[in-house]
C-alpha cells in the first residue's frame, strides 16, 4: 500500500475543510446566541451580576427578541445571496453578531440595549441554515459533501455548551467580550476565503470560477471539473427563477409545503423553548447537579449523536429516523409533563433529578432525528433554481415557530401550570409523526436529480391510482 499516495490524496482536501469550518464559525457563533438566555435569563431575574431589575414577563421579550431578528435575518438572505455572492453574504450578516455582543457589553447603561442586542444576534442566526448550507455544498467535492455538511451542527451545539460553561464562571460583560473576540476572529479569517466556484459561474467570471476550483482542490488540473461545472450552471440557470414559482410549479409547492411544517415540527416539539429556559426549568435539580453543568452534558452528548444521526440516516433512512426521533420526543415530554404532574398533584416524593434524565434523553432523540435530518432534507428537496427563496421563506415560519413556542412555555409555566407546555409539545410532537410517516418522502440514496422527479411524479401517480 502506497501511504505517501493516501496521505497527498487526503490533504487534497484541506482547503475544502478549512473553508467549512471557517464558515461555521458563525454557527458557534448563533449557537451561543441561541444558548445565551439559558445561563443569563435566570441571572437577569435575580439580578445577579444586573443593575436592573428585569421580570419574567420583560426576560421572556429578551429570549424572542432573537427569533425576531431570525424574521429579518432569513429575508436579508434572500435578497442578497444571488447578488452579493454566499461568500459576502455570510461577512456582511454575520457582522451583526459583533453589534449584538458590544450592545450585550454595554447593556448596563440601558435595559433597552438587551433587546437591540438580542435582534442583532437574531439576523446573524437568520442566515446560517441558508447561506452555509449552500456555501459548503457548492465548494465541496461530491465525496465528502456530506462531511463538510455535518461541520454545521458539529459547532452550533458546542456553541450552545461554550456559553453555558462561560456563563457560570463569567458575567455576562465578560462572555459577551468572548463572543466578540470569536466574531471577529470569524470575519478576519472566512473573508480570506474564494466564493464558491458555483456562484462565480452564475455571473459570468469563469477565470475567478477556475481560480476558486483550484483553491479548493489543491490543483492547477480543473479543466475537466470546470467544464462540467459550466454545463450544470448553464442549466440550472435556464430554469424559471422567479419568486413565484415557489408557489405556482406543483413540486416546488409540495418540497416548500413539506419543508415549513418540517421545520416547524422542530420547534413544537419545544426543543428552542426548553434550550432558552433549560436552566431555569432545572434549577429544582440543583441539590442533584448544577444546572449549569446539566445543561453542559446535555449539548455534548447532542454533539456526539450528530454524526451518528448522518450515518444512521444514511443506512436506515431519513423516515424510519424521523420516526423514531419523534416516538422519542413525545415520550420524555409525557414523562416531564407527567413529573411535574405528580410532584404538585400527588403526596409523592419524586427524585429531584428526573427533569435532568428526561430532558437528556430527550435532546438525544431530538438530535438524532427531528434536530439533524430536518437540516438534511432542507438542502435535498428543493430544485436548485429557488432553493435560496424556498429556504428563506422556511427559515422565516422556523423562526416564527421559535417566537411562539417560547412564548407558549413561558405564559402556561408562569400562568398555569409546569406540565401544560410538555403535555402541549408532546401531543404537537405525535401529530408531526403521523404527517412525517404519511407525507414525507424518502431521500435515502437519491441523486438530488431523482428525488426532484420523484417530487414531480408523485401527483400523477396518486392521480392513477
Amino acid at each position: 500500500m502506497n501511504f505517501s499516495l493516501y496521505a497527498a490524496k487526503d490533504f487534497s482536501t484541506f482547503n475544502e475543510y478549512l473553508a467549512a469550518v471557517l464558515a461555521c464559525l458563525l454557527a458557534f457563533l448563533t449557537g451561543m446566541h441561541a444558548g445565551w438566555t439559558s445561563p443569563f435569563i435566570p441571572k437577569l431575574l435575580s439580578s445577579k451580576d444586573y443593575p436592573f431589575h428585569i421580570t419574567s414577563e420583560e426576560a421572556s421579550y429578551i429570549a424572542i427578541f432573537g427569533p425576531i431578528g431570525d424574521l429579518f435575518g432569513a429575508i436579508l438572505s434572500m435578497l442578497l445571496v444571488d447578488r452579493m455572492g454566499r461568500k459576502n453574504t455570510l461577512v456582511i450578516l454575520g457582522t451583526p453578531m459583533l453589534f449584538s455582543s458590544l450592545l450585550i457589553y454595554f447593556s448596563y447603561l440601558s435595559p433597552v440595549l438587551l433587546y437591540i442586542a438580542r435582534f442583532c444576534g437574531g439576523i446573524s442566526f437568520g442566515t446560517v441554515s441558508t447561506i452555509i448550507t449552500m456555501y459548503t455544498s457548492e465548494i465541496s467535492r461530491p465525496a465528502i459533501r456530506g462531511k463538510l455538511g455535518v461541520i454545521l451542527m458539529l459547532l452550533y451545539t458546542p456553541g450552545t455548551m461554550a456559553v453555558n460553561v462561560i456563563g457560570k464562571y463569567f458575567s455576562m460583560y465578560e462572555t459577551a467580550i468572548f463572543s466578540a473576540l470569536v466574531t471577529i476572529l470569524f470575519l478576519c479569517t472566512f473573508s480570506l476565503m474564494p466564493e464558491t466556484p458555483y456562484y462565480l459561474l452564475m455571473k459570468g467570471k469563469t477565470r475567478m470560477a477556475e481560480k476558486s476550483l483550484c483553491f479548493f482542490r489543491r490543483t492547477q488540473n480543473v479543466e475537466e471539473e470546470l467544464k462540467k461545472l459550466i454545463l450544470v450552471v448553464q442549466r440550472q440557470l435556464s430554469e424559471s427563477r422567479r419568486f413565484q414559482d415557489i408557489f405556482l410549479i406543483d413540486y416546488n409547492r409540495k418540497a416548500f409545503i413539506l419543508m415549513m411544517f418540517g421545520r416547524i415540527f422542530q420547534q413544537t416539539c419545544g426543543a428552542m423553548a426548553f434550550l432558552m429556559y433549560a436552566q431555569y426549568l432545572l434549577a429544582e435539580s440543583s441539590d442533584f447537579i448544577q444546572p449549569q453543568f446539566a445543561v453542559v452534558v446535555i449539548y455534548f452528548v447532542q454533539t456526539c449523536v450528530t454524526p451518528l444521526s448522518g450515518y444512521s440516516s444514511d443506512r436506515y433512512g431519513r423516515i424510519p429516523l424521523l420516526m423514531f426521533s419523534c416516538a422519542g420526543c413525545s415520550l420524555c415530554l409525557l414523562m416531564l409533563g407527567g413529573y411535574f404532574s405528580l410532584k404538585d398533584f400527588q403526596s409523592l416524593s419524586l427524585p429531584i433529578s428526573c427533569p435532568v434524565f428526561i430532558l437528556g434523553f430527550f435532546y438525544i432523540a431530538y438530535q438524532i432525528g427531528l434536530g439533524s435530518l430536518m437540516l438534511v432534507m432542507l438542502g435535498e428537496l428543493f430544485s436548485a433554481s429557488i432553493k435560496p427563496k424556498a429556504i428563506a421563506l422556511v427559515n422565516i415560519m422556523y423562526a416564527l415557530a421559535v417566537i411562539i413556542t417560547t412564548k407558549i412555555y413561558q405564559v402556561t409555566t408562569d400562568y398555569w401550570h409546569p406540565s401544560i407546555a410538555p403535555y402541549f409539545f408532546a401531543l404537537c410532537t405525535i401529530s408531526a409523526a403521523f404527517s412525517i410517516n404519511k407525507y414525507f418522502p424518502e431521500t435515502k440514496g437519491k441523486s438530488l436529480e431523482e428525488i426532484q422527479f420523484e417530487l414531480k411524479g408523485n401527483k400523477k401517480t396518486a392521480t392513477h391510482n
